[in-house]
């Protein structure tokens, strides 16, 4: 995700951007920001309470479920700045 987002960030801070494409870059962030905490509220319905190594796995799901909506923006950008080039 580090890889795809230095990419997408270098071609945008390279380009001049008009104000309804720098609108669209922060509508971007706050639709995962959303998803992500819908995404991690959804995995903590259910959460074990009694079982340590259980809680530990049910944690590592929820950063998980809330860091794919991020991956998945960064990754299909720095695809799309590739079929630009």
């Amino acid at each position: 995700m580090m890889a795809a987002s230095g990419q997408v960030v270098s071609r945008r801070t390279r380009r001049r951007n008009s104000p309804a494409q720098l609108f669209e870059m922060g509508n971007e962030k706050a639709q995962a920001a959303i998803e992500s905490s819908h995404a991690m509220a959804r995995q903590m319905i259910g959460f074990p309470t009694r079982d340590a190594l259980a809680m530990w796995n049910a944690w590592a799901r929820v950063l998980s479920s809330g860091v794919a909506p991020y991956h998945s923006r960064a990754v299909r950008n720095a695809r799309a700045c590739r079929r630009r080039r």
